[in-house]
């Protein structure tokens, strides 16, 4: 195994498990933001059915009566299903943070290995350019005991 991955082995193996987390969280954004949608469409057929109730043109009392119980009966229904999309956007609001959260964990690990890496070729290549110079002296140093 070549240093730098023995070096990046327990980084790599946070960065495995956060973007396992990440995977998760995505996962359950997504599984909430459907969740938000059937609720909307589920408010939406709501108010629909609201909207479609026939008026009371005419009939008894009791009649009348019977009428209004139904349109409370669709307002309640639209009402709670009103409040079930309120529910669902909280839930997917909170997925959305924990997915964005757990991204950003991913990244700060991803910035991490990035920067030892550029470390490590930046040492590689003060260690080469030092090799150079240890060369060009000891040629030169030939050349001018040549010279002598």
């Amino acid at each position: 195994m070549s240093t730098a991955a023995a070096d990046d082995r327990a980084l790599n193996a946070v960065r495995r498990v956060r973007d396992s987390r990440e995977q998760d969280s995505r996962f359950g954004l997504q599984h909430a933001l459907n969740a938000v949608r059937r609720r909307q469409t589920e408010l939406r057929e709501a108010r629909d059915r609201r909207a479609a109730a026939p008026s009371f043109a005419f009939g008894s009392t009791a009649e009348f009566v019977q009428h209004l119980g139904q349109l409370a009966a669709l307002a309640e229904q639209e009402a709670r299903a009103a409040e079930r999309v309120e529910g669902s956007r909280l839930v997917a609001d909170e997925a959305t943070r924990r997915w964005q959260q757990d991204r950003q964990q991913v990244r700060v690990v991803d910035l991490l290995l990035e920067r030892r890496a550029e470390v490590r070729a930046e040492e590689r290549r003060r260690h080469e350019a030092h090799e150079l110079d240890d060369l060009a002296t000891q040629s030169w140093l030939r050349n001018r005991q040549a010279a002598s």
